[in-house]
C-alpha cells in the first residue's frame, strides 16, 4: 500500500514545495526563501524547496505517494510527460504517479482545503492562469467546494497581449494598437497595466494598493453588465478615461502621470474593487451557506477583502495567506492526494506555520560563526526584555518558530516596533529601503482586535484592512495609514503563546497590547528564513536588537546588559 503523502511543486516565478499527508496540509516553502530571490522565477524545479520539505517533514522521498505540479500560461497537460520525467528523475523515484493540475484548480483547492468549511463558494482571480478554450487563458473562475472536492462553475477567459506588461503599449493607450484595445483581461491583469502605469514593477501591486490612500480616483468604474462572470473588461477600460483627462490637461505625459500618482491608483483600486464585489453580489451566496474562499493574487488586496465583508452578503471570507503563486503548491498537494487517496481533510487547517524551525545548535553555532554574542534567555525573561526594548523605541528583529507561508509576516520572521511613535514609520522605511507612502501593519491579541479596529471578522494573516477606531488614532500613528485604516494580524493565547505574552507585557508598559509588524528583510529581498539569513541582515542593517529563538543579540556596540 503506498503512503498517504503527497508533494505539490509549482514552477515558474513564485515556485515552491508543499506535503499533504493523511489529507492535512504539514509543510510548506517558497524557494525564493532558499535561493535568497525575490518572487523565485524559473521554469527549472524548486529543488531546494522540494529537499527542505521533505526535511521538515522528516521523510525520505521513497514515502511519497503522488506528486501533483503546477505551471502557468501552459495546456498543464502537453507538458505533463517532461515535468514528470524530470520529477522522477530528482527523487529517484520511477514508479510515482505525477499529476497535472490545473493553475486555477490548484488556487481553488489551496483555499478551499485551507478554510475549515464543508461548503463554500471559490474564487479564484489573478493575472492569468493555464491556457484553456485552444487559445485563451484563464481570467477568474468560481467552483464550489464540498465534501473535500471541488467543481468548476463558471470560468471567465481573457486574450494574451501581444507584448510583455512591462512595455508601454500594454498600459499607455497612445502605444497600444487598435488590435489590441479591445482584447479582454482579467481583474488581476488590469490592476496590473496600472502598477506599471505608476512606475512600479512586477510583484509591485501592494504599492499601488497603498499609494491609493492618499487620494479620490481620478475618475470612476460603473458597475459592469452581466451576472457573475459574463462580464466585459478589455485591455483600454479605465486607460480611455485616464487618457482623455491627460489631454485635456495639456500637460506632458510623464508630468500628468507623477502629479496624479495617488488619484491614478486610487481609480485602479476602485476599479479593482468594484468588478470583484460585482461577481460576488451576482453569485448565489445563499447556496454556499454565505462562504467565500478566495486566491489567487487579486485577493492579497486586503482592503479588497474587507470590502467584500461590508459590501456583499459574505457571512464567513477565506483567502490562503499564500493567496499568490507561492501557494500553487499547496493546491497541487491537495489536488493529486484528492486523485490517488480520496478527499483530504478540509476540515481542520494547520495554518499559517509550515515552514522550517531551527535548531538551538544551529544558531549558535552561526552566532559564533560571525563573531556576535548573544545572552541565552528563558521565553519569560526574553519577553520581559523585548518588552522594555520595544517600549523604549528600539527595533528588533524576531525570528521564532517555523516561517510562515505567504508574504506577509506574521512575527515569526518579523521586524516589531513601537506603534505610538510618530517617527517611527519614516525610520522603518528607510532602514527597508521602502517608499515612504507605505504604511505598516499592527499585531493585536486577538480579543482586543474589535476594540482597536473596526473589523468585521477576526484577522489572523494580515488578509483585511479595516478602519482604526478614532480614539487609536492619534495614539498609534505608526500603523494608521493616511485615510486611518491599518491590516490586521490577530493572535490568540493557545495559538502564539509567546507573541500573546509579548503583546501583553507591552501593554503592561504601555497601555496598548499593539505592536507594529513588518517582514524582516531588506528591500529587495525575500523574508529572511535560516538563523543565519536572520544574522546577515541584522549587520546589513541598523535595526537595534535581534530575538533568534531564545538568543537574545544586541550590537557590538551596545552591550547586552546595557538596559
Amino acid at each position: 500500500m503506498r503512503p498517504r503523502i503527497a508533494l505539490g511543486v509549482h514552477i515558474g516565478h513564485d515556485r515552491g514545495a508543499a506535503l499533504v499527508r493523511d489529507g492535512r496540509l504539514i509543510a510548506q516553502l517558497a524557494e525564493e526563501r532558499l535561493d535568497r530571490v525575490k518572487h523565485s522565477s524559473s521554469p527549472e524545479l524548486p529543488a531546494k524547496a522540494i529537499a527542505a520539505v521533505l526535511k521538515i517533514a522528516d521523510l525520505q522521498p521513497g514515502a511519497l505517494g503522488a506528486i501533483g505540479v503546477s505551471y502557468t500560461n501552459v495546456v498543464i497537460t502537453n507538458i505533463l510527460e517532461q515535468l514528470a520525467a524530470e520529477l522522477r528523475d530528482l527523487l529517484t523515484l520511477p514508479e510515482v504517479p505525477v499529476h497535472g493540475i490545473g493553475h486555477h484548480d490548484c488556487h481553488a483547492w489551496s483555499t478551499y482545503c485551507t478554510a475549515n468549511v464543508k461548503r463554500a463558494l471559490l474564487f479564484v482571480a489573478d493575472g492569468s492562469g493555464d491556457i484553456v478554450a485552444g487559445d485563451r487563458l484563464e481570467a477568474e473562475s468560481l467552483y464550489l467546494g464540498e465534501g473535500g472536492r471541488i467543481h468548476i462553475l463558471e470560468r471567465r477567459v481573457q486574450d494574451f497581449g501581444l507584448t510583455h506588461t512591462t512595455r508601454r503599449n500594454a498600459f499607455n493607450l497612445a502605444y497600444m494598437s487598435q488590435r489590441d484595445r479591445p482584447k479582454q483581461i482579467s481583474i488581476g491583469r488590469k490592476f496590473e497595466q496600472f502598477t506599471y502605469l505608476l512606475g512600479f514593477g512586477h510583484g509591485h501591486a501592494g504599492k499601488t494598493m497603498a499609494l491609493a490612500a492618499y487620494a479620490p480616483p481620478l475618475f470612476t468604474t460603473g458597475r459592469p453588465a452581466g451576472r457573475s462572470l459574463e462580464f466585459s473588461l478589455t485591455f483600454e477600460d479605465g486607460l480611455v478615461a485616464l487618457d482623455r483627462l491627460w489631454q485635456r490637461s495639456g500637460e506632458p505625459w510623464h508630468r500628468y502621470m507623477r502629479k496624479n500618482a495617488a488619484a491614478i491608483a486610487a481609480a485602479a483600486q476602485h476599479l479593482l474593487e468594484t468588478y470583484v464585489e460585482h461577481v460576488v453580489n451576482t453569485s448565489e451566496m445563499s447556496a454556499y451557506d454565505g462562504v467565500l474562499c478566495a486566491a489567487g493574487g487579486v485577493f492579497l488586496s486586503c482592503r479588497l477583502n474587507h470590502g467584500l465583508l461590508t459590501h456583499t452578503p459574505i457571512r464567513s471570507l477565506h483567502v490562503i495567506p499564500a493567496a499568490g503563486d507561492d501557494g500553487q503548491c499547496v493546491g497541487a498537494a491537495f489536488a493529486a492526494y484528492a486523485a490517488e487517496f480520496g478527499p483530504p481533510d478540509c476540515s481542520s487547517s494547520s495554518l499559517p506555520f509550515l515552514g522550517a524551525r531551527y535548531a538551538d545548535a544551529e544558531i549558535a553555532d552561526r552566532i559564533a560563526y560571525l563573531g556576535l554574542e548573544a545572552a541565552r534567555l528563558t521565553d519569560a525573561e526574553l519577553v520581559e526584555r523585548l518588552a522594555a526594548d520595544l517600549a523604549a523605541g528600539r527595533i528588533v528583529g524576531l525570528v521564532r518558530g517555523r516561517s510562515e507561508l505567504g508574504p506577509r509576516a506574521l512575527c515569526h520572521r518579523s521586524l516589531l516596533a513601537d506603534p505610538r511613535r510618530h517617527d517611527m514609520q519614516e525610520r522603518l522605511n528607510q532602514l527597508k529601503g521602502r517608499e515612504l507612502f507605505r504604511p505598516f501593519a499592527p499585531v493585536v491579541t486577538a480579543e482586543d482586535q474589535f476594540r482597536y479596529f473596526a473589523l468585521v471578522q477576526t484577522s489572523p494573516y494580515m488578509l483585511l484592512t479595516a478602519p482604526v477606531r478614532e480614539h487609536f488614532r492619534s495614539a498609534l500613528p505608526a500603523i494608521t495609514h493616511v485615510d486611518g485604516t491599518a491590516r490586521v494580524q490577530a493572535v490568540t493565547e493557545p495559538e502564539e503563546p509567546f507573541l500573546h505574552a509579548l503583546l501583553r507585557a507591552f501593554e503592561a508598559l504601555t497601555t496598548h497590547p499593539v505592536l507594529l509588524n513588518t517582514s524582516f528583510n531588506l528591500a529587495g529581498d525575500p523574508i529572511v528564513e535560516s538563523p543565519h539569513d536572520a544574522l546577515v541582515a541584522f549587520l546589513a542593517s541598523d535595526f537595534d536588537i535581534l530575538a533568534l529563538e531564545g538568543f537574545y543579540i544586541t550590537r557590538p556596540s551596545l552591550s547586552v546588559g546595557e538596559h
